[in-house]
């Protein structure tokens, strides 16, 4: 199988040459999948070359033409040779067949556009209004614990949320289980710290909205204003969380804002719970000494998750925000500050332009995909440092705080 690429203006054409059988489906499906990572929600497939196609064949394409439909991309089979139509014919998928190249969607719902150097943006205006942030715990519970009991929070469509929590409606049960949180748009997942490898989640059926405890972190209520779309540019191909996160302050025009990102991942750079830190310490500030905190925390010790989609819930400012104890810096040679935990998913591509919140945030919770909740952090250590979360392309939607 001959795999040949051309490109006319946003349109990718394939031209495949051989026989795409069980042998060679895998090469088509990585060839198809590297496109679509690259941004390339357009593309055809010119099998004019083509002798032979088997049922692995098959299910390549209509794996691609499915996936590009779900984001309202493009995905078609241009001159298949008459062992290709009889196939697909036959198979009932003749719908995979394009007789032309279709022209580029013109769209009529274009935002504002901006540049910085790593990457191209585009920002859409939501509506008026901002969120309003509440402190939720005392910062000294990380490194001494605490006996209070923190009351049940239900996480509904209206809160965004982010700390050391658990889901469950009992906190004498969940209190050992505390990890890294967040809920946005109706869903709430966490990181247990009890030893459990898998994160959990629940998301709001009809009445039953998810219930859990916050012990320490930040919850906000309110609208968001705008929506930033970004795309990595060519050169760099991937963009580094705090170019992002101060592009995203920028716009919103305030000093500090919440934000909720579904992103497609180069890599993530976090750390996560090892033990629930409810319990009182038996020395004060002991937990994140060395050798302590090997204990207490466990860090990606280079860039995680790459070639993933992640689903990030923040709040971001300059210094000096009244719940300044629970942010922390960003990369070293910025003043900006913030706390953001990011979800985690196996890779799907994201829609271009314009998208609503909560479709996007619920598709990424179906089935039982969640792979990791971590809280995000930078690792400014030069050569043996992890750096910080690195992003391709994705969609952040703004709120600013006003209190």
């Amino acid at each position: 199988m001959e795999i040949s690429r051309q490109t006319s203006g946003d349109l990718i054409i394939l031209h495949l040459a051989g026989r795409l059988d069980a042998n060679w489906c895998n090469h088509v499906e990585s060839a198809l999948s590297a496109a679509v990572r690259d941004g390339e929600h357009r593309l055809h497939l010119d099998m004019n070359a083509v002798s032979y196609i088997s049922s692995a064949g098959i299910r390549v394409l209509l794996t691609c033409y499915k996936q590009l439909r779900a984001i309202n991309g493009l995905f078609g089979v241009i001159r298949p040779s008459e062992a290709v139509r009889s196939v697909l014919e036959l198979s009932g998928l003749q719908m995979l067949i394009t007789s032309e190249i279709a022209a580029s969607p013109i769209s009529d719902d274009a935002g504002k556009k901006l540049t910085s150097p790593s990457a191209a943006y585009e920002l859409f205006t939501l509506g008026t209004g901002g969120m309003k942030v509440e402190a939720v715990g005392d910062p000294a519970l990380l490194a001494q614990g605490s006996s209070v009991q923190p009351p049940t929070r239900r996480f509904d469509s209206t809160t965004v949320a982010l700390g050391i929590g658990a889901l469950g409606g009992s906190f004498a049960e969940s209190a050992s289980r505390c990890g890294e949180l967040l809920a946005v748009e109706g869903v709430a997942a966490f990181q247990p710290a009890d030893g459990s490898s898998r994160p959990d989640f629940m998301l709001s059926e009809g009445a039953l909205v998810p219930e859990g405890h916050l012990v320490l972190g930040l919850s906000a209520k309110g609208s968001f204003t705008s929506l930033l779309r970004f795309e990595a540019n060519d050169e760099d191909r991937r963009i580094g969380i705090t170019e992002l996160m101060q592009t995203a302050l920028e716009s919103s025009g305030a000093n500090a804002a919440v934000i909720v990102a579904v992103n497609e991942t180069a890599g993530l750079v976090g750390a996560t719970l090892r033990q629930s830190p409810t319990a009182t310490a038996a020395a004060q500030d002991e937990r994140f000494r060395f050798p302590q905190i090997r204990e207490w925390l466990s860090f990606t010790s280079e860039r995680s998750f790459r070639d993933t989609t992640s689903l990030i819930v923040g709040v971001i400012a300059k210094p000096g925000a009244a719940f300044e104890a629970l942010l922390r810096p960003f990369a070293s040679g910025t003043a900006l500050i913030g706390h953001l935990h990011a979800a985690v998913f196996p890779y799907r591509p994201l829609r271009k332009g314009r998208i609503d919140l909560h479709p996007a945030v619920i598709s990424l919770f179906d089935g039982q995909s969640l792979q990791n909740v971590l809280h995000l952090i930078s690792d400014p250590r030069g050569f043996n440092g992890a750096g910080e979360s690195e992003l391709y392309r994705g969609a952040v939607w703004i709120a600013p705080i006003t209190n």
